[in-house]
């Protein structure tokens, strides 16, 4: 999400925005309960660890008006979280945002908002600090998300998605303090050419997720991955978000293989 902000060369914008639309919403007194259990330094805090924690999607996703992502217990009225995005908007075309930046900051912002505001009210943390995350409990989170997993011999949680029959896999780096999502497939004629159409169409057609060729072992594989920080922690939540999404993304991805020369 940050890379849409670094053609304006301000690195103090994105809080300058996100301090007058917070000052905003608890002004207004039909929206103000939004920000009742979040502070300001709170919300600051969590759009800058956590944005990384949000993909890239198709631009069909991305709107003014975003849907709630949160659990329903803790959603507010549709004409209330209507209004609170109309305040983010504004702000934004205030600040001379682009006009085909706003849907994209909206939805993403919005998405790390409401995940802050989830974790502010849960009972027992849903951020799993650096110290604490292993692969036992990375399968345990899946478990309870009814997300099919299990560790290779080679260190490497394979996940099933309920409904996908597309694995991904996920790697946990303790030493360089990051999470890697990848998946692959073999190509089954090792003709590098033929992959290289479906990487060029892939891309083509999902310019949001690269993929690319991938060699090991001798083989060649089609590839894509995606790697983020935990140094300042794991949100349970967007971490679920983003296995479920990697595997349809993925998915797409594979669809570019029109003559099955690919295989999982």
């Amino acid at each position: 999400m940050f890379h849409l902000l670094d053609k304006y060369e301000d690195d103090a914008k994105l809080n300058r925005m996100l301090s007058t639309f917070y000052s905003r919403v608890s002004n207004e007194v039909t929206v103000k309960h939004f920000f009742m259990d979040l502070s300001l330094e709170k919300m600051l805090t969590d759009v800058s660890r956590f944005n990384q924690f949000i993909l890239d999607r198709p631009e069909k996703v991305y709107t003014d008006s975003p849907s709630q992502t949160v659990d329903s217990s803790i959603q507010v009225g549709f004409a209330s979280f209507k209004e609170i995005c109309h305040h983010l908007v504004e702000v934004f075309k205030e600040e001379n945002i682009e006009e085909e930046d706003i849907p994209r900051l909206t939805t993403d912002i919005m998405e790390i908002i409401e995940e802050s505001k989830a974790e502010s009210s849960d009972r027992i943390s849903t951020v799993y600090q650096v110290d604490n995350i292993n692969y036992d409990h990375l399968i345990e989170i899946f478990a309870h998300a009814k997300i099919k997993s299990e560790l290779d011999e080679e260190n490497i949680i394979n996940i099933h998605v309920s409904g996908s029959q597309t694995p991904i896999y996920l790697k946990l780096n303790k030493k360089h303090q990051n999470i890697l999502f990848f998946g692959k497939a073999r190509l089954k004629n090792n003709d590098p050419v033929a992959l290289d159409k479906i990487v060029t169409m892939a891309n083509e057609a999902y310019t949001f997720f690269p993929v690319s060729r991938f060699e090991e072992e001798g083989e060649l594989y089609l590839y894509a991955e995606h790697k983020f920080s935990i140094q300042e922690g794991v949100p349970i939540r967007l971490l679920i978000r983003i296995a479920k999404q990697f595997t349809t993304l993925f998915e797409s991805a594979l669809r570019c293989d029109k003559d099955r020369i690919l295989e999982l």
